[in-house]
Order: structure tokens, then C-alpha cells, then sequence
């Protein structure tokens, strides 16, 4: 098969050829988008799933078509070392000046930011704005994120433009920040100004944006998203070889779909590696398993090793007891147990752990998952799981001592 026509794309974020099983998802963003233009007002969403489910690709979808409905936008992919008041300030900036403003708009906008207290209007005849460390507080901040939403909003409406701010990986936002953010959305949103931020994150997100202000869920749906349906799954793995005039046996189709269980990264890579290891059209489940270790290896060292890489080798250890326990969520009570040690003792490997994005809390309180699909199997086969000592073992460890 020609490498150079291979329709699969398992890069991070990139859109695949069929985007299957997502069209509720984009059409509620549609309607939002033409609710917000008409002064309507309509909630935004909050992408949750784990790792490899598409949530980047989505977000993707939502800018590009936001972009096709004439809004401005901004696309940031958060990290623990971002500062939302310095990306949020600098897109205002661009976006005010994209707006090309006349002239009595433009003064009045810049009246109301030279009333900011953590921004600072540092060009009297333009929109350049600087953040002040020592103000930096969150109520202050609250203030100025509502008055730099209400500024622009007010602005883009006159120009009859739309704002859309994208943010994944949210939930690395600083707690304050999360929270003036929201606050400032929903002011937006009162106003009936068509402003609206879409984001991505893991599947915590609703319950800390609950905690970030009780009325988040007003502004925004959470849907999960996962594995695909055995429908749309064929749909990804089959449509976008149709299209280059190959098919798949049915036998081939059911083993990939066995291999990859419906999550759309692990289709994206098992199928480049089968068309590109195939001789010829129809695909066989031959082909699917020659091609079955270069995907594996693929999807180790592009997924997994990476993010294994991060950890230190207590963490590494905390993983590989999480694994054993077969498939999660793992109460963390059990994963101590099999560590031979107690929930408070690993406390702080199991906070570093969630901070580096590998784990999460879920929502059922004690409770904690991967945040990538199939982990388990990866440490199961990454590394040898080492039993805790008994009280037994032990003692006699201290007598031939």
C-alpha cells in the first residue's frame, strides 16, 4: 500500500480523516456559536475523557469552526507553569486590535481598561496591556478578567464579531485563575455578549469547576467522551481507506477493533501501520498482525514512556501496585496494601503523581485511575511487580541480620 496515501493520523491533536462519533458534541458548539451571534445566550462545554479519546482534536473542530462563523479566537494548551492572566491578556490585546476599532469605540475601550488594577494600560493610544505582580490577588483579578470580557464583548458585538477562547488541558489551571475565569464568563453571559470559552481536560474537571463557582454547571455541559461506539470505531478504522479505494475483510475489521478497543488514537495508529505493511487491498487479518507489533511499540513509546519517563522510581512503584490490581478505578487504600504501606505514608508519591497528569482522583471519594486508557497493561508489561515484604519475611530478615 502507498505510504504516501496512508489517510490514518496519529498525531497528538490531529484531526483524522473521519471524525467519527463526535457529532453531537459539534453540533451543540454550532448552536452555541449562532445563539451567541443573535444575543442569545447558550452553554459552552467542557470536554472531559482520559488521554488519547480525542479531546485536543475536538477543541481542534470547535476553533475551526468557530473561525468559519467569523468569531475571533485563541487556542492555548495549558501547562502547570501557564499563567492565564498572561495569555488571556496578550489575545485581548490582538483581538481588540483585530477588531480595527474606530476611533470614539476605541477611546472608550480604553477608558474602561485604564481602570484595571492587575492590567495596566501601557500605550494610551493602543491596547498593550501589563500585568502587575504585586496585585496580582484574586479578587482583583476576578475584576479585571470580567472587565477585560465585558470590554472586548462590548467591542465585538458593535463589529458584529464573535470571541471564542479554547483552553485544553484545563485542569492545570491555577485554582484563583480557574475560578476569576468563570466569573468573568458568566458575567459575559449576562450581558448577552458573544464571548464564550470552550476547554478540554480530565475527567475530574466538572467537579472542580463545581468547586470553582457552584454556578459552572449553568455554563457549561461536561460531556465525557471515550472509546467509540462499535459503530462509529468501524466508521474510523474503514471510511478513510474507502476513500482511498481500499477495503478491509470483515475478519480484519473485527481484529483491530479487538486491538484497539474503540479508542480513536489506537485506531488512528494501528491503522498506519496496517496500511503501510499491507501488499495489497483487501486488508487481511494477516496484515493486522504483522503490522500488530509496530503498533505496539508505537503506541509504548509515543503514549506510555513518555509519561513513564516523568516519574521517579517510588512513583514508578506506586504505578506498577495500581496495575496489579488489574483494571481501575483503584481505591487508594488497596493500592497501599499492595505497597506494603499505608494511605498517609504515600500521600505526597500519590499528590506528585497527580500533579505530573498520570493519575487523577476520580469522582467517587478514596478513588483514583490512570490518566490514559490501558496503562495497567503497559505496566504490566514494563515493569516486575515486587510483592511487600510479610511481617514474617520481615522478622526473619532481622534475625539472619
Amino acid at each position: 500500500m502507498d505510504p504516501i496515501k496512508n489517510p490514518y493520523t496519529p498525531g497528538a491533536g490531529t484531526r483524522p480523516n473521519e471524525l467519527a462519533g463526535r457529532d453531537e458534541e459539534i453540533q451543540n458548539f454550532r448552536i452555541l456559536l449562532s445563539r451567541l451571534r443573535a444575543g442569545r445566550p447558550e452553554q459552552s462545554q467542557i470536554i472531559t475523557g482520559l488521554r488519547g479519546v480525542g479531546k485536543t482534536v475536538l477543541l481542534n473542530a470547535f476553533e475551526d469552526y468557530s473561525e468559519g462563523a467569523g468569531y475571533l479566537s485563541a487556542f492555548h494548551e495549558l501547562t502547570p507553569e501557564s499563567s492565564l492572566p498572561e495569555l488571556l491578556g496578550k489575545d485581548v490585546e490582538r483581538m481588540l486590535r483585530d477588531l480595527k476599532l474606530s476611533k470614539k469605540v476605541g477611546e472608550a475601550v480604553r477608558t474602561g481598561l485604564s481602570a484595571l488594577s492587575v492590567f495596566k494600560l501601557t500605550d494610551p493610544n493602543g491596547f498593550e496591556l501589563s500585568i502587575d505582580p504585586k496585585r496580582l490577588q484574586e479578587r482583583r483579578l476576578t475584576e479585571d478578567f470580567i472587565e477585560l470580557f465585558l470590554q472586548l464583548g462590548g467591542a465585538a458585538r458593535d463589529k458584529g464579531v464573535g470571541i471564542a477562547f479554547f483552553l485544553d488541558e484545563i485542569q492545570f489551571a491555577h485554582e484563583a485563575e480557574f475560578r476569576a475565569l468563570i466569573s468573568a464568563l458568566h458575567r459575559a453571559v449576562q450581558k448577552g455578549l458573544p464571548l464564550t470559552v470552550a476547554a478540554a481536560g480530565l475527567p475530574h474537571i466538572p467537579g472542580l469547576a463545581g468547586e470553582a463557582r457552584s454556578y459552572a454547571e449553568r455554563l457549561f455541559r461536561f460531556p465525557r467522551i471515550g472509546a467509540l461506539s462499535p459503530t462509529d470505531a468501524r466508521a474510523a478504522l474503514v471510511v478513510p481507506a474507502e476513500r482511498e479505494g481500499a477495503t478491509y475483510d470483515e475478519a480484519a475489521i473485527q481484529l483491530t477493533l479487538e486491538l484497539t478497543q474503540g479508542y480513536p488514537f489506537y485506531i488512528q495508529e494501528y491503522g498506519k501501520h496496517i496500511w503501510n505493511l499491507a501488499r495489497s487491498s483487501p486488508i487481511t487479518p494477516e496484515d493486522v498482525e504483522v503490522a500488530r507489533p509496530r503498533a505496539e511499540e508505537a503506541l509504548d513509546r509515543g503514549i506510555y514512556e513518555v509519561r513513564i519517563q516523568r516519574a521517579t522510581q517510588k512513583e514508578r512503584r506506586y504505578l506498577r501496585a495500581m496495575a496489579e490490581l488489574g483494571s481501575g478505578p483503584y481505591k487508594v487504600g488497596a493500592v497501599a496494601k499492595a505497597m506494603g504501606s499505608t494511605t498517609t505514608a504515600l500521600s505526597t508519591i500519590r499528590q506528585k503523581l497527580v500533579d505530573r497528569g498520570l493519575i487523577y482522583a476520580t469522582e467517587d471519594y478514596g478513588h483514583i485511575d490512570f490518566t490514559v486508557p490501558r496503562f495497567d497493561e503497559f505496566m504490566r508489561r514494563h515493569m516486575t511487580y515486587r510483592r511487600p515484604a510479610t511481617r514474617a519475611s520481615k522478622a526473619a530478615t532481622r534475625r539472619s541480620s
